[in-house]
């Protein structure tokens, strides 16, 4: 099979528009390697010495980063790795997992990342479906286990590669393999029109999605979101604590900064305390994360002594998303940082930011801005099918130069799926989002979150934002639940998890309904309050797994 035998049918593809400027960048060139063109060229432009990567208290150059994926690309060809396989990556973040990005695209393969958070049952299904031929691996146990148990049950997988180990047996191989080859190696161009790399989506709602991305798609992302939503320069640095073998993560630590010619500082995961360690430490100037974050940093009891004992001065642009900030949130972070946060909304599915705040005349509090230069985005009514007027909730309808293109293949087939996702050439996400008269968008709720009672369609952000402002809550999560009186279809239920000192109590309960009615009309309310000791489900990342709630109340 070719490798566009694996993607759905062409006539089921979005409408792909690759903007002037890219195409002017381009040229008439028919083939490119995404190493050569985000890595080597700074190299090629004079900046070999220049820290590429800032790790703990690593710095990494980009020489060391060009000359270790060209090691690892001569590497994979060693072993039989050819144009167009796929390659697996699942490694804690370290300086080596972003050179195995680079070096399995140098070697003309398709990178495939394998989300830290998955289980041997995703494992071994993404491996399959994407008919891996090799897979690198971090030796630590907590990533290293679960691929281990999954070899056996693997089809396609040749070799597991693996760091900080030794005296391994076929099918692994040590890493220090790779050290042994040579540091030059010509870079395997791949046509354009043709994939270039796969990401799966997390699998929060079932099995993972493979979304193909081709080498367009891919160099238009970080052109347009380096240019516009993080306006890169060489001086800067982007940090953050996101997996680089997750989506967000992918995109901010093993692509974009480089083709701009900036540095990433890639964390070993997130704290507090890591967030003003490295932004003093690594001189970070872009911070993105999850809003988790930004309210973990706000509530914690020593804020006033780490800003007083950390050097802030470098940071100049907050950003994130994933899921709503909150308007109070983001006047909050304004009033002790003296910086806004610029929310933005991006997906697997479109590579990475497609909307961004940072784009819009200047950033409103609550909304996720406009669409970043490329892209066009409507907000359609889903049972109507019409345009929603300003301050209607509606589905998201995008386009640009990235879009939805499903990796199809017999253990999970998504030509179906993929029927679903894009309409008349529109991306649609599952995002439920409003406009206002002057054209910022407000992410309101995915669509499996969305609570639809009498009439109303809700987002549980726009609910658990104040809800967790009370004195008494922790952390929260509104879902939506079967109305018992079969009126209002859903009723709305707040699940609490209670700071240390309180107690639950209907007094409780009376009080915090009392306060939400100050910040949202009485229809969004929650008829249920439920109050538990576990903490809430989350993601590696910090994001709010509502599902779970969901199925507890089937």
């Amino acid at each position: 099979m070719g490798i566009l035998d694996y993607v759905v049918p062409k006539e089921s593809w979005p409408d792909i528009v690759i903007p002037d400027e890219v195409k002017a960048y381009i040229g008439d060139r028919k083939e490119i390697n995404l190493a050569e063109e985000i890595l080597d060229r700074n190299i090629k432009e004079g900046r070999g010495r220049k820290v590429a990567i800032y790790f703990e208290d690593r710095r990494v150059t980009y020489r060391d980063l060009y000359r270790l994926s060209n090691k690892i690309a001569n590497f994979l060809k060693s072993i039989g790795i050819e144009k167009y396989d796929r390659v697996g990556f699942r490694m804690r973040n370290m300086p080596e997992a972003v050179a195995v990005n680079f070096g399995i695209m140098k070697a003309g393969a398709i990178p495939v990342p394998l989300n830290p958070m998955w289980a041997k049952k995703e494992i071994v299904h993404v491996a399959n479906n994407a008919e891996i031929k090799a897979i690198f691996v971090t030796g630590d146990d907590k990533t290293f286990k679960a691929v281990e148990e999954s070899v056996p049950e693997f089809n396609t997988v040749q070799k597991v590669i693996v760091t900080e180990r030794e005296g391994l047996e076929d099918p692994f191989v040590s890493f220090n393999e790779v050290y042994k080859e040579s540091a030059k190696f010509d870079p395997v161009p791949l046509e354009i029109g043709t994939p270039a790399a796969i990401l799966f989506t997390s699998g929060t709602t079932g099995l993972p999605k493979g979304c193909v991305h081709f080498v367009e798609n891919i160099l238009s992302a970080v052109y347009l979101v380096g240019k516009y939503v993080w306006k890169l320069t060489e001086d800067d640095v982007v940090g953050g604590p996101a997996p680089v073998s997750f989506a967000m993560g992918y995109g901010n630590g093993c692509l974009i900064p480089y083709f701009h010619g900036a540095a990433t500082s890639i964390w070993p995961g997130f704290s507090v305390e890591n967030f003003f360690k490295y932004v003093e430490e690594h001189g970070i100037t872009v911070f993105s994360s999850l809003p988790t974050a930004y309210r973990m940093i706000l509530a914690n009891p020593q804020l006033d002594e780490y800003m007083k004992n950390y050097d802030l001065s470098s940071l100049r642009l907050c950003t994130g998303g994933g899921e709503a900030l909150g308007a109070e949130t983001a006047k909050r972070w304004l009033e002790k940082f003296g910086m806004p946060i610029y929310e933005s909304l991006g997906a697997t599915e479109m590579v990475h930011i497609c909307i961004s705040n940072t784009v819009a005349p200047e950033p409103r509090a609550g909304s996720i801005g406009w669409p970043v230069p490329g892209y066009v985005a409507r907000i359609i009514d889903p049972e109507t099918g019409e345009e929603c007027k300003p301050g209607e909730v509606g589905n998201l309808y995008i386009k640009g130069p990235t879009g939805i293109r499903y990796w199809n293949h017999p253990t999970r087939p998504l030509a179906e799926k993929q029927k679903e996702s894009v309409k008349n050439g529109w991306n649609v996400l599952g995002d439920f989002v409003r406009k206002d008269e002057e054209g910022y968008i407000y992410f309101v709720s995915r669509d499996d979150d969305l609570i639809k009672s009498s009439g109303y369609r809700i987002g549980p952000d726009e609910i658990e934002q104040p809800l967790s402002q009370h004195p008494a809550v922790k952390e929260c999560a509104v879902i939506g639940v079967p109305d018992p009186e079969g009126i209002r279809g859903q009723i709305v239920k707040a699940v609490v998890v209670l700071k240390e000192g309180y107690e639950p109590s209907e007094e409780l309960k009376k009080d915090m309904l009392k306060f939400l009615e100050q910040h949202i009309a009485k229809y969004k309310l929650p008829r249920i309050i439920e109050f538990r000791d576990e903490p809430l489900p989350r993601t590696a990342t910090g994001k709010l797994l509502r599902r779970f709630l969901k199925e507890e109340n089937k």
